[in-house]
């Protein structure tokens, strides 16, 4: 990667990314309209969304413009990268492509297809390696199966086939982490063929932690939520141990009660605090611990790749932070309740 240009591009988005008054600005709007208004002309996203008439948006229009108008900057930094870095930036295209299969499983379950082709990533067709416009309108999971018959996805994917007309009897669970297993060895995978020295265990580190975090949240989840045996826990984790070793791991899905666990948790490598009941989310605080990591490689890393994969971030929590605002608009939340699921 052209250490320099990437860098000092990534520096650059970086200064156009919300503020802090952005976000209170966008608090205080009463309608999507009002929103889609602030971002056309006080924002980044003038470009993205010079064509949109604010009053007719669609809210799934609108969060899809967003995304798009973000991974137009992620191919414009791809365009600064050495050519031997492309199955580095191959990983977050897999991502985008993971998150779409996921969601059109969602869909096969629920029955709910209303917004469900508005709603895919169109600009990315050309970018994914199935069909995506045939994506939006399978029916059955052996119609998803078809579709991604030439894929690597078709093999993790074929053993959870199901009978026509099943489609609500889809082990969801099993197939989103059989798909993110496959992923993470293929991220680390190609770290070790493309990233060398320093690079290498930076950015290794990076993905480490994304891993170890998840993980950490579902085995919360599963336990608080859904009282789950520990087999199934085990089960739906992916096996990268980095800061917190598998004996460690092992603990925490023993622990009993949810204030053991948190406890257990505290004191490993991450010191995390958590307190359950003022975030209900625990993915908050994962996604916090690792938005401040981000920002700070942004701003005094001289890794190219560590500095690329912590913009990604940064850029996947400015959306998230903006669909937080439009959903909670939506349906009429307190702002003070909207700003506490966001992170800046």
């Amino acid at each position: 990667m052209a250490a320099n240009a990437v860098i000092t591009k990534v520096k650059a988005m970086r200064g156009r990314q919300l503020t802090q008054n952005d976000y209170q600005e966008l608090l205080h709007k009463k309608s999507v309209a009002e929103i889609a208004s602030y971002l056309k002309n006080e924002t980044q996203y003038a470009y993205a969304l010079k064509d949109v008439r604010e009053n007719l948006v669609h809210r799934g229009q609108l969060e899809n413009m967003l995304r798009r108008s973000l991974f137009e900057q992620t191919v414009k930094l791809y365009r600064y990268a050495d050519s031997s870095l492309r199955p580095y930036f191959q990983i977050f295209i897999q991502q985008i492509e993971i998150q779409t299969i996921l969601q059109q499983i969602r869909v096969l379950i629920s029955q709910e297809r209303e917004d469900a082709i508005a709603e895919l990533p169109v600009f990315m067709k050309s970018y994914m390696c199935f069909d995506l416009l045939r994506l939006g309108g399978v029916e059955t999971f052996d119609e998803l199966l078809d579709i991604l018959k030439k894929t690597s996805y078709y093999d993790t994917l074929s053993s959870y086939r199901i009978g026509k007309g099943q489609e609500k009897n889809i082990a969801y669970t099993e197939c989103e982490t059989a798909l993110y297993k496959k992923h993470f060895k293929h991220v680390f995978d190609v770290i070790d063929h493309t990233l060398k020295g320093q690079n290498k265990k930076a950015v290794k580190e990076f993905h480490a932690i994304e891993v170890e975090l998840s993980n950490i949240a579902k085995i919360y989840r599963f336990k608080h939520y859904f009282k789950a045996r520990e087999d199934v826990i085990r089960d739906a984790l992916v096996p990268i141990y980095h800061h917190i070793s598998n004996a460690k791991l092992e603990s925490m899905i023993a622990d009993t009660t949810d204030k053991e666990f948190l406890k257990r948790f505290s004191e490993s490598w991450y010191h995390m605090q958590i307190d359950d009941t003022k975030h209900t989310y625990i993915e908050w605080y994962m996604d916090k611990f690792r938005y401040k990591m981000a920002k700070k490689h942004v701003y005094y890393s001289m890794s190219a790749p560590l500095v690329f994969s912590s913009f990604m971030f940064l850029q996947k929590i400015e959306l998230e932070n903006i669909i937080n605002i439009i959903e909670g608009v939506r349906y009429h939340v307190d702002s003070e309740d909207i700003e506490k699921m966001l992170i800046y």
